[in-house]
């Protein structure tokens, strides 16, 4: 049953991605809706970073071609511009272009390496059966073996060494055991990991002219000219919604006192040097523990308006891992630039021009065991109190990318529409759970 024709008003908590998408698909069914965000920007991890006279992304975005259409199809006024990838993962001291490849792969890890990985995939029982379930078996999280039984049993140990233990401890600072099968695919791996390397990967990737922030600024101005209302430094309070529908794109956990739903932050590092110092690659990928930084990335590769002749401007994302939120990383600049030398992303010794840190404090999604009924408990439980539609990275605790965070708007919107409860929403929403992060 659709809605009744009294059920003209709506409200969306947060102004990010998920939340504009959601008022815009709302306006455009002539429902009046108020979107609250409390920070006073809005835009939430897509608020640019004001840096060198740029408005740059909080860490490395961009939108690839096999991503949902729904995005683009919103933003289209955007200037989409389609780049050529030039990423690098470093690996053993190698630096292995990326997306990986057969060959490269090899020639990159060395013989003796590759062998090393086979073999210790081949000796697992049912090895090639359990890697092709991948998929499946790390969607039935009913029993939760964890990541490191997950991962050793499908790829063997050598693998699990190499690729997975390193930047499962980074990023997340607990033990892998800890740390829930699922997080197999929603971060470390995009997918099982012949296929990483096997498939046909496209090597094109869209991007806004003029950074992820002009998006923000396109969709709020079309929800207002829509009619919509967006509040900037206003929180949420269910009894001010009237029974009006709630699509609320907050942290999940926000919405009971008992929740156990936790995150990790995400240290940002903007660093300016002279641009001989830097090739040409847009994103380094560093999995290796002795490094601090999981991922580095360079504007000026993402689109042309974000540069200007003889600098060039490094985003390094350092994990809050064991680190904790008050870390300085700027008085240790000279051990950051030693190691961006070390890793060959800084081409020579060099001084930094500027530094400057952001840190983010809720950004990774806490997968230990057990979370994904903690996840059900929250839905439902805010389900039953009243008429919201969680929806988004934040709103569902996904890690997922920002097409499939807008995805999930535009599902949430369907549904109230078409006349199903929050109840029920909270059973569509497991279908959620099938997103791949891409990168």
């Amino acid at each position: 049953m659709a809605p009744n024709k009294a059920d003209t008003r709506a409200v969306v908590v947060g102004a990010g991605i998920t939340g504009l998408s959601a008022a815009l698909l709302l306006a455009r069914k002539d429902i009046q809706v108020q979107v609250l965000e409390t920070e006073s920007v809005p835009g939430g991890l897509l608020a640019p970073v004001n840096f060198e006279g740029f408005e740059l992304d909080r860490g490395s975005h961009r939108v690839h071609p096999e991503s949902h259409p729904l995005l683009v199809e919103l933003t289209r006024e955007a200037e989409w511009q389609s780049q050529l990838r030039a990423g690098c993962l470093l690996l053993n001291g190698r630096q292995l272009s990326y997306p990986l490849d057969p060959i490269r792969f090899v020639a990159g890890l060395g013989v003796k390496t590759t062998a090393s990985m086979a073999f210790g995939w081949l000796r697992r029982p049912d090895a090639l059966k359990q890697t092709l379930n991948w998929e499946s078996d790390r969607k039935e999280v009913g029993d939760d073996e964890g990541f490191e039984d997950f991962i050793v049993r499908r790829v063997g140990e050598s693998a699990y060494r190499q690729f997975y233990e390193p930047y499962a401890r980074k990023v997340w600072g607990i033990e892998p055991k800890d740390l829930s099968q699922t997080v197999a695919k929603q971060r470390v791996s995009t997918s099982n990991p012949a296929q990483s390397i096997l498939r046909k990967t496209e090597k094109r990737f869209l991007y806004p002219k003029e950074g992820m922030a002009s998006l923000i600024q396109l969709l709020r101005k079309k929800v207002e000219e829509a009619g919509g209302e967006v509040q900037l430094g206003s929180s949420f309070d269910v009894q001010s919604t009237n029974g009006a529908p709630v699509f609320y794109t907050g942290h999940l956990g926000d919405l009971t006192e008992t929740s156990t739903l936790n995150h990790r932050g995400l240290y940002l590092l903007y660093v300016s040097l002279p641009e001989h110092a830097i090739g040409e690659t847009d994103t380094w990928y560093v999995p290796e523990s002795h490094y601090w930084f999981g991922r580095v990335s360079q504007p000026a590769r993402f689109s042309d308006a974000l540069s200007r002749p003889g600098e060039r401007t490094l985003c390094i994302e350092i994990p809050e891992g064991t680190w904790g939120p008050d870390e300085d990383f700027v008085r240790q600049s000279a051990t950051l630039m030693s190691q961006l030398t070390d890793a060959g992303i800084v081409q020579r010794k060099t001084e930094p021009l500027r530094v400057s840190q952001v840190f983010l404090p809720r950004v990774y999604p806490m997968y230990t065991r057990g979370w994904v009924k903690e996840q059900r408990r929250v839905l439902k439980e805010a389900a039953s109190k009243q008429s919201i539609y969680p929806c988004g990275r934040q709103g569902l605790f996904l890690h997922c990318n920002m097409d499939q965070a807008v995805a999930t708007a535009s599902a949430a919107v369907e549904h109230w529409s078409s006349g199903g409860d929050a109840l029920s929403w909270v059973d569509k929403c497991r279908e959620f759970a099938d997103f791949r992060v891409r990168d």
